[in-house]
Order: C-alpha cells, then structure tokens, then sequence
C-alpha cells in the first residue's frame, strides 16, 4: 500500500452573504421594534401621569395650546 505524503491543502472558507444580511437585517429590525415599544410605553406613563395629576379638561386643554402655540 502507497503512502500518500502531501501537502493539506486548506479548505476556502466560503461565506452566504445573503444569509449574513439576512441575519443582520433581523437583528436591526428586532432592535427597531423593542427602541419603538419602549418609547411608547415612555409615552403611555407620561399620559397616565398627566391624566392622573392635571385631569383630563386640563390635559386637552394643554394639547390644543401646544397647537396653537398659545
């Protein structure tokens, strides 16, 4: 029996860029999502807050001024 005595040859690494964009695109996408959850929910706490300390006349009356500028 032959011995063979070769040099290894290394094996290209290949990559799926499609793949790689596919994955960065859903890790971008799931950080979009949960930045817009915690505003809302940021957004939700200053209403109740609002609602809780200056009523709810007071609180309108507060949105239409900062529309009009008054």
């Amino acid at each position: 029996m032959k011995e063979r005595a070769g040099i290894i040859q290394p094996i290209p690494k290949t990559r799926d860029t499609q793949k790689d964009l596919n994955q960065a695109g859903k890790i971008g996408l799931a950080m979009v999502i949960t930045f817009a959850g915690l505003v809302g929910s940021w957004g939700l706490a200053c209403l109740i807050g609002a609602l809780s300390s200056q009523g709810i006349g007071q609180v309108i009356q507060g949105v239409f001024s900062a529309i009009n500028g008054m």
